[in-house]
Protein backbone atom coordinates (compact mmCIF):
# COMPACT_ATOMS: atom_id res chain seq x y z
CA UNK A 1 0.00 0.00 0.00
CA UNK A 2 1.29 3.47 -0.89
CA UNK A 3 1.43 5.93 2.04
CA UNK A 4 -0.46 9.21 1.39
CA UNK A 5 1.82 12.16 0.66
CA UNK A 6 0.67 14.11 3.74
CA UNK A 7 1.59 11.21 6.06
CA UNK A 8 5.08 10.58 4.69
CA UNK A 9 8.16 11.39 6.77
CA UNK A 10 9.59 14.50 5.12
CA UNK A 11 12.92 14.01 6.92
CA UNK A 12 13.70 10.86 4.94
CA UNK A 13 14.52 10.76 1.22
CA UNK A 14 15.06 7.76 -1.07
CA UNK A 15 16.93 8.12 -4.32
CA UNK A 16 15.33 5.10 -6.00
CA UNK A 17 11.98 6.90 -6.43
CA UNK A 18 13.28 10.44 -5.95
CA UNK A 19 10.69 10.98 -3.23
CA UNK A 20 10.26 11.43 0.53
CA UNK A 21 8.87 9.06 3.11
CA UNK A 22 11.68 6.62 3.94
CA UNK A 23 15.36 6.07 3.29
CA UNK A 24 16.76 4.11 0.36
CA UNK A 25 17.78 1.28 2.74
CA UNK A 26 14.15 1.01 3.91
CA UNK A 27 12.65 0.87 0.40
CA UNK A 28 10.83 -2.47 0.18
CA UNK A 29 10.17 -2.14 -3.55
CA UNK A 30 13.89 -1.69 -4.21
CA UNK A 31 14.70 -4.75 -2.08
CA UNK A 32 12.15 -6.86 -3.96
CA UNK A 33 13.54 -5.84 -7.34
CA UNK A 34 17.11 -6.62 -6.18
CA UNK A 35 15.97 -10.06 -4.98
CA UNK A 36 14.31 -10.74 -8.34
CA UNK A 37 17.45 -9.71 -10.19
CA UNK A 38 19.57 -11.99 -7.98
CA UNK A 39 17.27 -14.96 -8.68
CA UNK A 40 17.44 -14.18 -12.38
CA UNK A 41 21.24 -14.15 -12.27
CA UNK A 42 21.46 -10.51 -13.29
CA UNK A 43 23.71 -9.58 -10.36
CA UNK A 44 25.89 -12.68 -10.26
CA UNK A 45 28.99 -10.64 -11.08
CA UNK A 46 28.52 -8.81 -7.77
CA UNK A 47 28.01 -11.85 -5.55
CA UNK A 48 31.03 -14.00 -4.63
CA UNK A 49 28.93 -17.06 -3.83
CA UNK A 50 27.54 -17.12 -7.37
CA UNK A 51 30.84 -16.77 -9.22
CA UNK A 52 31.39 -20.51 -9.53
CA UNK A 53 27.94 -21.12 -10.97
CA UNK A 54 28.41 -18.23 -13.36
CA UNK A 55 31.65 -19.73 -14.68
CA UNK A 56 29.97 -23.09 -15.31
CA UNK A 57 27.22 -21.54 -17.43
CA UNK A 58 29.84 -19.90 -19.60
CA UNK A 59 31.95 -23.00 -20.32
CA UNK A 60 32.47 -23.27 -24.04
CA UNK A 61 30.92 -19.86 -24.65
CA UNK A 62 33.16 -17.46 -26.53
CA UNK A 63 33.71 -14.19 -24.70
CA UNK A 64 32.59 -11.21 -26.73
CA UNK A 65 34.91 -8.21 -26.70
CA UNK A 66 33.41 -4.87 -25.69
CA UNK A 67 33.87 -3.49 -29.18
CA UNK A 68 31.92 -6.42 -30.64
CA UNK A 69 28.92 -6.14 -28.31
CA UNK A 70 25.65 -5.05 -29.94
CA UNK A 71 24.93 -1.34 -29.79
CA UNK A 72 21.78 -0.54 -27.84
CA UNK A 73 19.18 1.80 -29.31
CA UNK A 74 16.65 3.16 -26.83
CA UNK A 75 13.44 4.96 -27.58
CA UNK A 76 12.38 6.70 -24.39
CA UNK A 77 10.80 9.95 -23.28
CA UNK A 78 11.31 11.75 -19.97
CA UNK A 79 7.56 12.21 -19.53
CA UNK A 80 6.62 8.54 -19.65
CA UNK A 81 5.23 7.04 -16.45
CA UNK A 82 5.23 3.28 -16.94
CA UNK A 83 6.18 0.28 -14.86
CA UNK A 84 9.30 -1.81 -15.45
CA UNK A 85 8.92 -5.56 -15.56
CA UNK A 86 11.18 -7.29 -13.03
CA UNK A 87 11.86 -10.28 -15.31
CA UNK A 88 11.30 -9.99 -19.05
CA UNK A 89 12.02 -13.58 -20.13
CA UNK A 90 11.40 -17.07 -18.78
CA UNK A 91 11.70 -20.63 -20.13
CA UNK A 92 9.62 -23.79 -19.71
CA UNK A 93 10.48 -27.28 -20.91
CA UNK A 94 7.08 -27.71 -22.49
CA UNK A 95 5.92 -28.15 -26.08
CA UNK A 96 2.47 -26.61 -25.77
CA UNK A 97 1.88 -22.86 -25.58
CA UNK A 98 -0.57 -21.99 -22.81
CA UNK A 99 -1.47 -18.90 -20.82
CA UNK A 100 -2.63 -18.67 -17.20
CA UNK A 101 -6.23 -17.65 -16.44
CA UNK A 102 -6.77 -14.01 -15.48
CA UNK A 103 -8.83 -12.54 -12.68
CA UNK A 104 -10.29 -9.04 -12.62
CA UNK A 105 -7.14 -7.76 -10.90
CA UNK A 106 -4.68 -9.46 -13.26
CA UNK A 107 -3.51 -8.62 -16.72
CA UNK A 108 -2.46 -5.37 -18.32
CA UNK A 109 -4.04 -2.79 -20.59
CA UNK A 110 -0.74 -1.52 -21.97
CA UNK A 111 0.87 -2.29 -25.34
CA UNK A 112 3.01 -5.37 -25.89
CA UNK A 113 6.54 -3.98 -26.29
CA UNK A 114 9.71 -6.07 -26.47
CA UNK A 115 13.37 -5.65 -27.30
CA UNK A 116 15.19 -7.52 -30.05
CA UNK A 117 18.57 -7.66 -31.74
CA UNK A 118 19.15 -6.94 -35.39
CA UNK A 119 22.15 -5.77 -37.37
CA UNK A 120 24.22 -6.13 -34.17
CA UNK A 121 22.02 -3.52 -32.49
CA UNK A 122 19.83 -4.17 -29.46
CA UNK A 123 16.60 -2.35 -30.33
CA UNK A 124 14.27 -1.40 -27.49
CA UNK A 125 10.56 -0.59 -27.78
CA UNK A 126 9.59 -2.85 -30.66
CA UNK A 127 5.78 -2.88 -30.72
CA UNK A 128 4.03 -6.22 -31.30
CA UNK A 129 1.03 -5.41 -33.53
CA UNK A 130 -1.16 -8.31 -34.59
CA UNK A 131 -3.15 -5.92 -36.78
CA UNK A 132 -0.23 -4.90 -38.98
CA UNK A 133 0.52 -6.72 -42.22
CA UNK A 134 3.98 -5.13 -42.46
CA UNK A 135 7.12 -4.80 -40.36
CA UNK A 136 7.96 -1.14 -39.73
CA UNK A 137 11.19 0.58 -38.69
CA UNK A 138 10.82 4.28 -37.95
CA UNK A 139 13.27 6.77 -39.39
CA UNK A 140 14.55 7.97 -36.00
CA UNK A 141 15.70 4.39 -35.25
CA UNK A 142 17.02 3.77 -38.76
CA UNK A 143 19.23 6.87 -38.51
CA UNK A 144 21.00 5.38 -35.48
CA UNK A 145 21.99 2.15 -37.22
CA UNK A 146 25.55 1.59 -38.36
CA UNK A 147 26.38 3.08 -41.79
CA UNK A 148 27.05 -0.35 -43.29
CA UNK A 149 23.56 -1.43 -42.20
CA UNK A 150 21.82 1.69 -43.48
CA UNK A 151 23.54 1.32 -46.84
CA UNK A 152 21.59 -1.92 -47.41
CA UNK A 153 18.28 -0.05 -47.75
CA UNK A 154 16.64 -0.44 -51.16
CA UNK A 155 13.64 1.39 -52.70
CA UNK A 156 10.22 0.36 -51.43
CA UNK A 157 8.04 -1.67 -53.77
CA UNK A 158 4.69 -1.05 -52.08
CA UNK A 159 2.88 1.70 -50.23
CA UNK A 160 1.40 1.62 -46.73
CA UNK A 161 -2.24 2.30 -45.92
CA UNK A 162 -3.20 3.77 -42.53
CA UNK A 163 -6.34 3.37 -40.42
CA UNK A 164 -8.09 6.30 -42.10
CA UNK A 165 -7.18 5.10 -45.59
CA UNK A 166 -4.28 7.47 -46.18
CA UNK A 167 -1.45 6.14 -48.32
CA UNK A 168 2.23 6.61 -47.44
CA UNK A 169 5.29 5.65 -49.43
CA UNK A 170 8.13 4.37 -47.23
CA UNK A 171 11.59 5.88 -47.48
CA UNK A 172 12.79 2.41 -48.45
CA UNK A 173 12.96 -1.15 -47.19
CA UNK A 174 15.65 -2.98 -45.24
CA UNK A 175 16.01 -6.75 -44.79
CA UNK A 176 17.52 -7.69 -41.42
CA UNK A 177 17.93 -10.86 -39.37
CA UNK A 178 16.13 -10.28 -36.07
CA UNK A 179 16.79 -12.25 -32.89
CA UNK A 180 14.21 -12.32 -30.10
CA UNK A 181 15.28 -13.73 -26.73
CA UNK A 182 18.52 -14.07 -24.81
CA UNK A 183 21.74 -15.93 -25.64
CA UNK A 184 20.39 -19.18 -24.11
CA UNK A 185 16.88 -19.35 -25.57
CA UNK A 186 15.93 -17.33 -28.64
CA UNK A 187 14.44 -17.44 -32.12
CA UNK A 188 15.53 -15.79 -35.36
CA UNK A 189 13.81 -14.67 -38.54
CA UNK A 190 14.59 -12.49 -41.54
CA UNK A 191 12.36 -9.43 -41.56
CA UNK A 192 11.75 -6.97 -44.37
CA UNK A 193 11.29 -3.62 -42.61
CA UNK A 194 9.61 -0.66 -44.27
CA UNK A 195 11.44 2.53 -43.27
CA UNK A 196 8.79 5.11 -42.37
CA UNK A 197 9.20 8.78 -41.57
CA UNK A 198 6.76 9.40 -38.74
CA UNK A 199 6.88 10.51 -35.12
CA UNK A 200 6.24 7.48 -32.90
CA UNK A 201 6.75 6.31 -29.32
CA UNK A 202 8.23 3.10 -30.71
CA UNK A 203 11.32 2.18 -32.69
CA UNK A 204 9.44 -0.22 -34.90
CA UNK A 205 6.54 -2.62 -35.38
CA UNK A 206 6.56 -6.40 -35.74
CA UNK A 207 3.40 -7.50 -37.55
CA UNK A 208 1.54 -10.70 -38.37
CA UNK A 209 3.81 -12.11 -41.11
CA UNK A 210 6.92 -12.48 -38.95
CA UNK A 211 4.96 -13.51 -35.85
CA UNK A 212 3.66 -16.38 -37.94
CA UNK A 213 7.16 -17.15 -39.24
CA UNK A 214 8.52 -17.70 -35.73
CA UNK A 215 5.25 -19.36 -34.57
CA UNK A 216 4.89 -16.73 -31.86
CA UNK A 217 1.65 -16.24 -29.96
CA UNK A 218 1.13 -12.75 -28.46
CA UNK A 219 -1.45 -11.87 -25.84
CA UNK A 220 -1.93 -8.22 -24.97
CA UNK A 221 -3.94 -8.80 -21.79
CA UNK A 222 -1.15 -10.98 -20.36
CA UNK A 223 1.58 -8.70 -21.69
CA UNK A 224 3.36 -11.78 -23.06
CA UNK A 225 4.80 -13.16 -26.27
CA UNK A 226 5.44 -16.93 -26.38
CA UNK A 227 7.27 -18.90 -29.05
CA UNK A 228 8.57 -22.48 -29.31
CA UNK A 229 12.20 -23.59 -29.46
CA UNK A 230 13.74 -27.05 -29.66
CA UNK A 231 14.16 -27.12 -25.88
CA UNK A 232 10.75 -25.74 -24.91
CA UNK A 233 8.61 -22.62 -24.75
CA UNK A 234 10.10 -19.15 -24.27
CA UNK A 235 8.00 -16.40 -22.70
CA UNK A 236 8.86 -12.75 -23.39
CA UNK A 237 7.15 -10.23 -21.14
CA UNK A 238 6.42 -6.70 -22.21
CA UNK A 239 9.43 -4.55 -21.30
CA UNK A 240 8.64 -0.98 -20.31
CA UNK A 241 10.84 1.65 -18.66
CA UNK A 242 10.23 3.51 -15.42
CA UNK A 243 10.21 7.30 -15.30
CA UNK A 244 13.64 7.65 -13.65
CA UNK A 245 15.34 5.49 -16.28
CA UNK A 246 13.74 7.45 -19.08
CA UNK A 247 15.14 10.69 -17.67
CA UNK A 248 18.66 9.32 -17.28
CA UNK A 249 18.89 7.46 -20.59
CA UNK A 250 17.40 9.95 -23.04
CA UNK A 251 20.49 11.98 -23.96
CA UNK A 252 19.69 12.44 -27.63
CA UNK A 253 18.51 15.76 -28.96
CA UNK A 254 14.73 16.11 -29.34
CA UNK A 255 13.18 15.49 -32.73
CA UNK A 256 12.23 18.89 -34.18
CA UNK A 257 8.61 19.36 -35.11
CA UNK A 258 8.02 19.48 -38.80
CA UNK A 259 6.25 22.53 -40.12
CA UNK A 260 2.74 21.77 -41.21
CA UNK A 261 3.30 22.90 -44.79
CA UNK A 262 1.42 21.54 -47.77
CA UNK A 263 3.55 20.64 -50.82
CA UNK A 264 2.90 22.89 -53.80
CA UNK A 265 0.91 21.42 -56.67
CA UNK A 266 2.58 20.97 -60.05
CA UNK A 267 1.17 22.29 -63.33
CA UNK A 268 2.07 20.17 -66.38
CA UNK A 269 1.13 20.14 -70.10
CA UNK A 270 -0.08 16.79 -71.44
CA UNK A 271 -1.13 17.21 -75.08
CA UNK A 272 1.69 18.18 -77.48
CA UNK A 273 -0.81 20.02 -79.75
CA UNK A 274 -2.27 22.04 -76.89
CA UNK A 275 0.68 23.08 -74.68
CA UNK A 276 -1.30 25.91 -73.10
CA UNK A 277 -3.87 23.52 -71.69
CA UNK A 278 -2.32 22.17 -68.51
CA UNK A 279 -3.35 19.87 -65.69
CA UNK A 280 -2.61 20.22 -61.99
CA UNK A 281 -0.94 17.28 -60.21
CA UNK A 282 -0.94 17.15 -56.42
CA UNK A 283 2.43 17.95 -54.86
CA UNK A 284 1.93 15.35 -52.13
CA UNK A 285 2.43 12.53 -54.65
CA UNK A 286 5.77 10.77 -54.72
CA UNK A 287 7.98 11.05 -57.79
CA UNK A 288 6.99 7.54 -58.77
CA UNK A 289 3.29 8.21 -58.28
CA UNK A 290 3.46 11.47 -60.24
CA UNK A 291 5.28 9.78 -63.15
CA UNK A 292 2.79 6.91 -63.30
CA UNK A 293 -0.18 9.31 -63.18
CA UNK A 294 1.17 11.46 -66.02
CA UNK A 295 1.87 8.36 -68.12
CA UNK A 296 -1.71 7.17 -67.57
CA UNK A 297 -3.18 10.54 -68.58
CA UNK A 298 -1.04 10.77 -71.72
CA UNK A 299 -2.08 7.26 -72.70
CA UNK A 300 -5.74 8.31 -72.58
CA UNK A 301 -5.62 11.77 -74.19
CA UNK A 302 -8.56 10.89 -76.45
CA UNK A 303 -11.07 10.87 -73.60
CA UNK A 304 -10.54 14.58 -72.87
CA UNK A 305 -12.04 17.53 -74.76
CA UNK A 306 -9.13 19.64 -75.97
CA UNK A 307 -11.15 21.81 -78.38
CA UNK A 308 -14.86 22.56 -79.01
CA UNK A 309 -15.11 19.97 -81.79
CA UNK A 310 -14.16 17.24 -79.31
CA UNK A 311 -17.40 17.89 -77.42
CA UNK A 312 -19.71 16.82 -80.22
Amino acid sequence: MVTPVEKRNSNKFYDFHNDKGHSTDECMQLKKQIEELVRAGKLSHLIKEMKQGRKQTKIGRKEVADKDKPTTIYMVRSWQRTVKQKITQSFEQEKEITFPPLTTNDGTDGPLVIEAEMGRHTIHRMYIDGGSSMEILYEHCFNRLRPEIKSQMVPATTSLTGFSGETTWPLGQLRLLMTIGDITHSTKAWMNFMIVKSLSLYNGIIGRPRLKAIQAVPTMVHGMLKFPTEEGIVTIRSSLLIHAECTSIDTSSPIPREKNTRPANLTLPLHPNFPNQEVVVGGSLSDKGRTELCALLKKNLDIFAWQPSDMT
